[in-house]
């Protein structure tokens, strides 16, 4: 019977697991590479501080007080105007397709209003889809609103505010923060289980030795590729299932567009997620390294897919890194039609790229199992 605090064999089991760390250099860099990797990530790619929000405009007066309002948007740090619309139904369009999140609409006779004193409307179209950002569009309008009135008419103390800003959220006009953070944990969710049932499962079955009586069998590399990846397709798709009804009927959270469109671009991003996890399970000799390839894909993946932050506030690297994060365009997907009630024409870019990141990690990882398990 072992007595507590007995310290016998201390050192030999120390120089036991001093010599298996050494002869596994693959988990001690791991192991001592990914926080820092991480730190450098998150410390880059995270600001919390809402700025240059992608704002399109329509100028339907053209006169001299438009294009003050127009350059003191342009002039503030909050806003980047980058479209300049030709209609009102193309302002709501643009951020149907999250190309913008504000729109600005100066309606005619905007100027000649202010100039006769009049207050003048200026109407300003938010996605409410992303409350943090909402919340910052609404403030810094209003503010530039009110100090240009101020300077326009100093009497605005005791006068009406020449530039009425009329503010109008879409999509999400309460604000409530589950409607915008449910449809996104969805994404997050789904690759999470994905990745770590065929990671550790193929990864288990080699530590075990079970993957290579396998090998022995007349079964080829696609057919056991395919046998072993399909249950776990299976497996993430009905959690897809159960969290999109949990969204439903538990969050409350509606869907505004297609739930079919929705469903058969699930099944895309399941196809993205496996190819991650058979990508992992090829290159992990163990499942501590599985575990710790894994994590280190799904944190950088949580906070450079725009899931908590806006890419946009993001220094172009980490942008670019984003681009080659499946959930990236999972998540525009997901947001575009549960909360926006885009379509195939809006989203096209996101599905064209998912699903074309998804084949090239699929063929990727599959040749790296084949040649692991030839």
């Amino acid at each position: 019977m072992r007595r507590p605090f007995d310290l016998r064999g201390f050192g030999a089991v120390l120089y036991k697991e001093l010599i298996h760390i050494v002869h596994d250099p693959t988990t001690l860099v791991l192991a001592l590479a990914l926080p820092l990797l991480q730190l450098l990530i998150f410390g880059y790619a995270i600001n919390t501080r809402v700025e240059h929000i992608g704002t399109a405009y329509l100028d339907e007066d053209h006169g001299q007080i438009a294009v003050r309002v127009l350059d003191a948007l342009r002039a503030s740090q909050d806003f980047n105007l980058v479209y300049a619309a030709g209609s009102r139904e193309q302002l709501h369009e643009l951020i149907v397709a999250d190309k913008v999140k504000i729109a600005i609409d100066v309606p005619p006779n905007f100027s000649a209003d202010v100039v006769a004193g009049r207050p003048a409307q200026l109407q300003v179209l938010i996605d409410g889809s992303d409350s943090s950002i909402a919340d910052v569009a609404l403030a810094s309008a209003s503010s530039i609103g009110a100090a240009l009135s101020a300077q326009l008419d100093p009497r605005m103390s005791v006068t009406p505010q020449l530039i009425d800003v009329r503010p109008r959220t879409l999509f999400n006009p309460s604000l409530r923060s589950a409607n915008f953070l449910v449809p996104g944990l969805i994404g997050v969710i789904m690759q999470i289980i994905t990745i770590f049932l065929t990671a550790l499962a193929i990864v288990g079955e080699r530590e075990r030795g079970t993957l290579d009586q396998l090998l022995v069998t007349p079964i080829g590399s696609t057919g056991l590729m395919l046998g072993k990846i399909v249950p776990y397709a299976a497996i993430g798709f009905v959690d897809f299932l159960g969290v999109f009804a949990a969204m439903l009927f538990v969050f409350k959270v509606p869907i505004a567009g297609s739930a079919l469109l929705l469903l058969v671009l699930a099944i895309g991003f399941l196809l993205a997620a496996l190819g991650l996890g058979l990508l992992v399970s090829s290159v992990a000799r163990s499942q501590l390294q599985a575990m710790l390839m894994t994590m280190g894909i799904m944190l950088p993946s949580i906070l450079l897919s725009g899931f908590f932050f806006e890419r946009d506030a993001m220094p172009w690297i980490m942008q670019l890194l984003g681009y080659a994060i499946p959930l990236t365009y999972f998540l525009e997907i997901l947001r575009g039609i549960i909360l926006r009630g885009a379509g195939l024409a809006e989203l096209w870019p996101s599905v064209a790229a998912m699903l074309s990141l998804g084949l090239f990690l699929v063929i990727v990882a599959s040749v790296r199992f084949a040649r692991t398990t030839s």
